[in-house]
């Protein structure tokens, strides 16, 4: 959009390109507002179709919570958006990292297969990691058993 009123303005027709961008905002407010006018319609509607079968008090105080909830959930959105561009950008590596690794193991897959049939004792280190993992769990859970008791 900037460079098209740049390209205008070489061109000597910014002026036509300003007003036409002006009917267009013009055009945009007006729709916002009726757009804002069929929400309030809308909820005023469910507001007395949900009155109707649970009483007006029952659903004020329900749409009083369902605001409440809506107004905390944009709180917090707002307190994640407003974090520190560096901890974004951590953030974002973190990300970043992790879809590497995990395309990095998916195209090792063939070659992990490979290396599994060749040699099928390599299938006893995941197994005994396993095994070693159930172990440990049963004799945990058998020590919280025993801690209670």
């Amino acid at each position: 959009m900037v460079f098209q009123l740049i390209t205008k303005m070489l061109t000597g027709e910014a002026s036509i390109y300003i007003a036409r961008l002006r009917t267009i905002a013009v055009i945009y407010a007006i729709m916002a507002v009726f757009a804002l006018a069929l929400l309030f319609f809308l909820l005023l509607a469910l507001f007395v179709w949900i009155a109707q079968s649970f009483g007006v008090l029952a659903t004020a105080i329900g749409f009083a919570v369902g605001c409440l909830v809506i107004l905390i959930g944009v709180y917090v959105f707002l307190l994640i958006a407003r974090r520190p561009p560096r901890q974004r950008a951590a953030d974002r590596m973190q990300r970043d990292v992790a879809s590497i690794a995990s395309i990095a193991a998916v195209s090792n897959m063939p070659l992990l297969f490979r290396s599994v049939r060749r040699r099928k004792s390599l299938l006893l280190v995941p197994v005994a990691l396993a095994s070693a993992w159930g172990l440990f769990r049963v004799v945990q859970t058998v020590r919280d058993g025993n801690d209670r008791g």
